[in-house]
C-alpha cells in the first residue's frame, strides 16, 4: 500500500483495562486487569476535543470493559454535546444490572457493539472464568430490547471450534439483527507474539467455508465477516460471494491509516494489541488538534506505520485485491510464513 498522510477518521479511547471476564484470547490480558489502570474523565474530554479539532466525528470507547468505567455516562453526555458520536464495545453483562442500566439510559451511546464470549454456561465458565450466564444473556436481552442501534460480533478462535453454530444462533436469539464474525489475531505475553488459541489459517478457511451456508440461514443473511486472512487463501468464488452480498469488510484501521488509539495515559497506539509498543504520548508528543496531525505524520511515525503496512511477499504488490485485502492482519505474519500461506493463484 503507498503512503498517504495519516488523518484519522475515527478515534478509540481504552478508557481501562479492568474487566468482569478473563477471555483467554484477550490482548487486555499481560495488562493483568489492573482496576486502577483507567482513563481520567479529564484526559477523556480532552482526547475528545482533539479529536473533534481534527474532524473526527466518531468515537469508540473500548476496554477492558468500558462498561466498568464510571465516568461512562457523563463523557457519553460531554461527547453529544461536542457533536461527537460515540460507540460502546461490551461484553454485555453489566446491562443485566438495573442501577447501571437506569443510569445508562440517560445518555446512552450512538452505537452497541456486543462481543459474545459464550453460547453456554459451561463454555462461559471455562473461557472467561464468569459464572453468571443467565445475567449475561440478561445483559444482551435488554440491550437489544432496547436499542435497535447495537449488534453483535464473535471473535472465532480456537474454543469454538465444537459449538460455533451454537454461539450464533444465541446472538440471533437475543435479538441482534447481524452477526460480525472477526478471526482471531495473536495477542502479546511478556512483549512476545502468542497463537496458543489462534486457528490455523488454513483450517479456519475449511471451517468458515463449509459452515458458511448455514452460518447465512440462521442469520437470514445478516452476516457480516471482518476478514483479516489473505483473500487468495479462501475457495474460488467465496470472496466475490461476500462481496456480492455486502458480507465482508476488510483492511483495518492502521493499514487503511483511517484511525487513532489512545490508551488509558493517553498513549497512541497503532493496534489494540500494541499497547505495550506505543508510538507516543499525549502532552508529550502533541497536546492539541494540529501538533497531533504533526506528529503522525513524522518520518519515524511514518516508518512505524510502512514497517507494518509493508507487503507480506512481493508478489502482493500486483495483485489487483491488495487494496481490498492488505495480506491481512500483519501481525499474524509474526507467527506464520507468509511463504507458506500466501497463494500463488488467486482462488477468489
Amino acid at each position: 500500500m503507498s503512503f498517504q498522510n495519516i488523518q484519522p477518521k475515527a478515534a478509540w479511547l481504552t478508557v481501562n483495562q479492568a474487566c468482569n471476564f478473563r477471555c483467554q484470547w484477550c490482548y487486555i490480558q499481560d495488562t493483568k486487569y489492573q482496576n486502577n489502570n483507567e482513563m481520567s474523565f479529564e484526559l477523556a474530554v480532552t482526547l475528545a476535543k482533539i479529536s473533534a479539532e481534527i474532524g473526527i466525528s466518531n468515537i469508540i470507547i473500548i476496554g477492558g470493559e468500558p462498561t466498568l468505567w464510571q465516568p461512562l455516562v457523563s463523557f457519553n453526555k460531554f461527547c453529544r454535546e461536542l457533536g461527537i458520536k460515540t460507540s460502546l464495545v461490551t461484553n454485555g453483562f453489566m446491562f443485566s444490572n438495573d442501577e447501571f442500566f437506569e443510569n445508562y439510559q440517560k445518555q446512552p451511546n450512538d452505537g452497541l457493539g456486543v462481543s459474545l464470549k459464550a453460547g453456554n454456561s459451561y463454555q462461559l465458565l471455562k473461557i472467561a472464568k464468569f459464572r453468571d450466564f443467565e445475567g449475561l444473556t440478561k445483559g444482551m436481552r435488554r440491550i437489544f430490547q432496547n436499542y435497535s442501534n447495537a449488534s453483535i460480533s464473535i471473535t472465532l478462535n480456537s474454543f469454538y471450534l465444537k459449538n460455533f453454530l451454537q454461539l450464533v444462533k444465541l446472538a440471533v436469539e437475543c435479538g441482534s439483527k447481524t452477526v460480525k464474525i472477526d478471526f482471531c489475531s495473536p495477542i502479546f505475553k511478556n512483549g512476545k507474539p502468542v497463537n496458543k488459541y489462534i486457528i490455523d489459517p488454513l483450517k479456519l478457511v475449511s471451517f468458515v467455508f463449509s459452515l458458511y451456508p448455514e452460518l447465512d440461514k440462521i442469520t437470514h443473511g445478516n452476516l457480516v465477516f471482518e476478514m483479516n486472512l489473505p483473500f487468495c487463501l479462501w475457495p474460488e468464488g467465496f470472496i466475490n460471494l461476500l462481496k456480492m452480498k455486502h458480507q465482508i469488510i476488510s483492511v483495518c484501521q492502521m493499514l487503511k491509516q483511517e484511525g487513532i488509539i489512545f490508551g488509558p495515559d493517553g498513549r497512541v497506539q497503532m493496534c489494540n494489541a500494541l499497547f505495550d509498543f506505543p508510538i507516543g504520548y499525549w502532552n508529550k508528543d502533541f497536546n492539541d488538534g494540529r501538533s497531533l496531525i504533526n506528529f503522525l505524520n513524522r518520518e519515524k511515525v511514518v516508518n512505524y506505520y510502512e514497517g507494518m503496512r509493508r507487503y507480506p511477499l512481493e508478489k502482493c504488490q500486483d495483485c489487483e485485491w491488495y487494496l481490498e485485502c492488505g495480506g491481512g492482519c500483519p501481525l499474524r505474519w509474526l507467527i506464520w510464513d507468509p511463504k507458506k500461506l500466501i497463494l500463488r493463484e488467486r482462488r477468489l
